[in-house]
């Protein structure tokens, strides 16, 4: 179901592209693409560079990108922002091509994630196959934060994964690197929603004081966990003097971006490349989305995906 998923997406992209890539891409005149990713293939990782370079796209720092945000710095033609969340080990994989065309590039990673070696999800089919009451990581996530982190140090304690997040030298490396940039994704990537207050204030200060302490920079960059904030979340990003905040919000413009609440598109590690090119340009947003959301005989989620 998977191969063919992604290989219906690919279709559905492709379609999208031949028909809108020329009109889509004017937006990028006057706005800056800004996209992230998780653990992309190689391939795929390559597919989006190439398109990117091939449709005269320069790259941006986060520092650029602040200018222009604040508007200090005018978006000069088609203009593209890279970054990476939670820091997959994988991810080392693209550094290579990223050096090879001078791409700067973010990387947003959790301080635990670090230290232990696995992100919280990973241990999240344990406590499913362990706890009846649970069927999936998204009723993990809307438990209070306290409860969820129970389960996952409960499983953790007794069971041992293969490392999956970058280590404490890699990630000195990745920061010593002039192209790359190093923000916080908060100590434990909790839903922030689902915090406390004195938690979501342990997140906020102890993965800036962590990350400043290990790699002898400041950080000035954070991106929202799952996507998920509010007001206490903005509240901490000033108060601990975070330059600005990523958002997983693909459709903001211009007129209405602020430093805390800068759009990204989400790339699909799991899709293939013109549904993820579909997906840059916003037009899978535009027209595959309404149809997720009156399905078509029922079938339409399952076979195209989110």
């Amino acid at each position: 179901m998977d191969i063919l998923k992604k290989y219906i997406g690919n279709i559905i992209g492709l379609l999208l592209i031949l028909l809108c890539s020329k009109s889509a891409l004017k937006q990028f005149d006057k706005q800056v693409l800004s996209i992230y990713f998780h653990n992309p293939s190689l391939p795929l990782f390559k597919g989006i560079i190439r398109f990117l370079i091939a449709k005269g796209f320069s790259f941006i720092s986060e520092d650029d990108y602040y200018k222009i945000v604040e508007g200090e710095k005018e978006v000069q033609g088609r203009t593209a922002f890279v970054s990476f969340d939670d820091g997959w080990k994988g991810n080392l994989k693209l550094i290579p091509v990223l050096k090879k065309y001078k791409i700067p590039a973010s990387f947003f990673v959790p301080v635990r994630s670090v230290i232990t070696g696995n992100f919280w999800w990973e241990f999240a089919p344990i406590v499913i196959k362990e706890n009846p009451e649970y069927t999936s990581v998204e009723e993990l996530k809307k438990l209070p934060n306290h409860e969820r982190l129970s389960l996952i140090r409960d499983v953790s304690s007794r069971h041992v994964l293969k490392r999956s997040c970058i280590d404490l030298l890699e990630l000195k490396r990745l920061s010593e690197h002039p192209l790359f940039s190093i923000g916080s994704h908060t100590y434990h990537h909790p839903i922030t929603i689902k915090c406390s207050d004195a938690e979501l204030d342990f997140e906020y200060c102890e993965s800036k004081k962590t990350l400043e302490e290990w790699l002898d920079i400041k950080i000035k960059s954070f991106s929202y966990p799952n996507g998920d904030f509010n007001q206490r979340d903005i509240a901490l990003l000033k108060e601990y003097e975070y330059q600005m905040a990523f958002t997983t919000e693909p459709d903001l413009d211009n007129g209405r971006i602020s430093v805390y609440q800068i759009p990204r598109v989400s790339i699909n590690s799991n899709g293939g490349t013109y549904e993820n090119i579909a997906r840059m340009l916003r037009v899978w947003h535009k027209f595959v989305q309404p149809l997720q959301q009156k399905p078509l005989l029922g079938i339409m989620p399952t076979l195209i995906g989110s």
